[in-house]
């Protein structure tokens, strides 16, 4: 465990590990420091606009009888509502805290349920006090446009102490989080006591953090599409808050377009997210809701972009076919919280409909799902003597880890070729052996291709694995497979290797997994190795 702990630290900047270890303490002290709010405060509310408020769980009716659910799970916290809800685990505490529901009420439901919470939650006690959740409901009060006296005074409260808390130790989407909330914040309760200084902040930190999280193919460096989604959801909050003249707007909305085509190019035909590197369904507005936001804040909605060489995700979108494959790195070198071991692995849709899936994520608390969705037996790649390609472990660390090399996509006439090489299994098994993948789609012939070679030194076993959306049927005679869906089908013919079949885990959703049917192309003996399978349509 202390070599794993070592592994890991040695990837992160020194912030990351005195700043989580000083946190607790400025949070404490940031609780004593919060000022008083000035008196007689007046709200400005943002214009409307097709802001995409977004609760999947929830309905008016059980909010009012103090009944919440969150990642698929419903529980009953009463009214005045327990907002502690100890039993339940901290995501779910923290999505309670967040307020995405608040949209569900009615004007006058709104204030009593936010005046429950100021009530039982003073300064800096509690889960809901930590920033990021103090961040999501600073945004949602704002969009709400309450202008209630005393729960004026609890937004600047809350402002204020996230100022002063400001998970700078943390980066990536938390830190993108607190500088929304800060600039809503700042805007809403404009030039009264400490509101422009929290503005000046937000934008201060998307001015530092903007060129690095967000590079030039518009994608979010974290390489989640759900954290894409909501840091461009907190970009368009933003660009919408602001005055048209003012001098950061340029930047932030060259930023928005930017991440608003790449949204686009990660979408299924089905009108859902990939499902790679933490992404899960429900926690982000659907796609299509915020390309309208988009388009409502920035007066226009980009083309989507297909191809993201700084994220190293590829996208083919033609006729029948939806493709999209991972060669880029499994995150930041300091900030693989949402890494999964998948590099090479890929999501396929045919005929409108999902067939070959990412494995997605069921839950971030530690323990055996988490360790399933994030392991490379959990991905359409290969996976070498049952070892993973990285090292990830706990809820949200990696210790070892590679980056693919000698990546190529290439656009061709009858549709696209990709090629990579992944050398991490040299260090994860001690032995020269690399991994060599090569997936060509030829749309006018209606195949695609999927080529594994394994070479080095020593014997091996390779697996490469198919994994199949649960309402895909399987026909297996040997070495082919028809794959049914809705009416539509697909052969798999295997070329090398023998195929197998087994049980894996779909979970497009928080708490919800179905049993689907993994195909296991398999192959050992001395190097090279040989996985060769290839799909018709």
């Amino acid at each position: 465990m202390i070599a794993r702990y070592a592994r890991t630290l040695q990837h992160l900047r020194p912030w990351q590990v005195v700043g989580r270890l000083l946190a607790p303490l400025q949070r404490r002290l940031a609780a004593r420091r919060v000022p008083a709010p000035p008196p007689s405060l007046r709200a400005t509310p943002f214009a409307s606009g097709a802001v995409p408020h977004h609760d999947p769980w929830n309905a008016r009716d059980a909010i009012r009888e103090g009944r919440f659910c969150f990642l698929n799970e419903n529980v009953l916290l009463g009214r005045p509502v327990d907002w502690a809800a100890e039993e339940q685990a901290l995501l779910w505490r923290f999505t309670l805290h967040y307020f995405h529901y608040l949209h569900l009420l009615g004007p006058t439901e709104q204030v009593a349920l936010c005046r429950d919470w100021a009530a039982a939650n003073p300064v800096g006690r509690g889960v809901g006090w930590h920033p990021y959740p103090t961040s999501l409901r600073i945004a949602n009060w704002c969009r709400a446009g309450l202008t209630a006296s005393d729960l004026l005074e609890s937004l600047y409260q809350q402002a204020a102490y996230l100022s002063r808390t400001v998970e700078t130790h943390v980066y990536g989407n938390h830190l993108l989080e607190n500088a929304r909330a800060l600039v809503l914040a700042g805007s809403y309760l404009q030039r009264q006591g400490e509101a422009a200084q929290w503005r000046a902040q937000g934008l201060s930190i998307y001015r530092a953090e903007l060129d690095e999280q967000i590079p030039p193919d518009g994608f979010h460096f974290e390489r989640s599409p759900l954290y894409h989604a909501l840091m461009l959801e907190g970009l368009l909050d933003v660009v919408h808050a602001l005055p048209d003249t003012h001098p950061d707007q340029a930047r932030l909305r060259s930023a928005a377009r930017d991440m608003t085509a790449a949204l686009g190019g990660v979408v299924h035909p089905d009108g859902t997210l990939a499902l790679f590197n933490d992404t899960t369904h429900d926690l982000a507005p659907p796609p299509a809701a915020l390309r309208r936001y988009a388009h409502s804040v920035l007066g226009e909605e980009p083309p989507a972009r297909l191809s993201f060489p700084d994220a190293g995700y590829y996208v083919l979108n033609a006729d029948d076919l939806w493709m999209m494959i991972d060669g880029g790195a499994a995150g930041p070198e300091y900030l693989m919280a949402h890494a999964h071991a998948d590099i090479f692995s890929y999501e396929l849709s045919l005929f409108g409909r999902r067939f070959v899936v990412d494995s997605g994520v069921y839950q971030y608390p530690a323990g055996p799902m988490r360790r399933y969705v994030r392991g490379t037996a959990a991905h359409n790649t290969v996976e070498i003597d049952g070892r993973d390609q990285i090292e990830c472990w706990d809820a949200f660390r990696v210790a070892r880890r590679d980056a693919p090399r000698d990546v190529v996509w290439r656009d061709t006439e009858a549709g696209a070729v990709f090629e990579g090489r992944f050398e991490g299994y040299r260090q994860r098994l001690g032995t020269e052996v690399s991994h060599r993948r090569r997936v060509a789609v030829d749309t006018t012939e209606r195949r695609m291709c999927v080529e594994d070679e394994v070479v080095g030194t020593g014997t091996h076993r390779a697996e490469s694995r198919v994994h199949l959306h649960p309402d895909v049927q399987v026909s297996q005679d040997g070495r082919d497979v028809l794959l049914s869906r809705d009416g539509h089908q697909c052969r798999m013919r295997v070329a090398a290797g023998e195929v197998r079949r087994a049980q894996g885990w779909y979970c497009p959703r928080f708490g919800v997994r179905h049993r689907i049917c993994v195909l296991v192309v398999a192959t050992a003996g001395g190097l090279p190795l040989r996985c060769r399978y290839e799909f018709r349509y």
